[in-house]
């Protein structure tokens, strides 16, 4: 896998995580009549975004049997 494979799947993971984290956050703000913390909820969705996609690339990477072919 090339770096910049890996460098677009994880801005893209970032972008999303925010986008859906700022959301889920204001709906259960709104649901719960609470102010939520908008700029923490972004940090932390990221963070688990990133893990999740790395994690996952590299679980998937190494049970790949066509790569021990080559």
């Amino acid at each position: 896998m090339t770096y910049m494979n890996v460098l677009s799947r994880n801005i893209m993971a970032g972008i999303w995580a925010l986008i859906l984290g700022e959301v889920l956050a204001y709906i259960t703000g709104q649901l719960e009549g609470m102010t939520p913390d908008y700029t923490m909820v972004g940090i932390l969705a990221v963070v688990m975004a990133l893990i999740a996609v790395n994690a996952v690339t590299a679980i998937t990477e190494s049970a790949n049997p066509a790569k021990d072919n080559k």
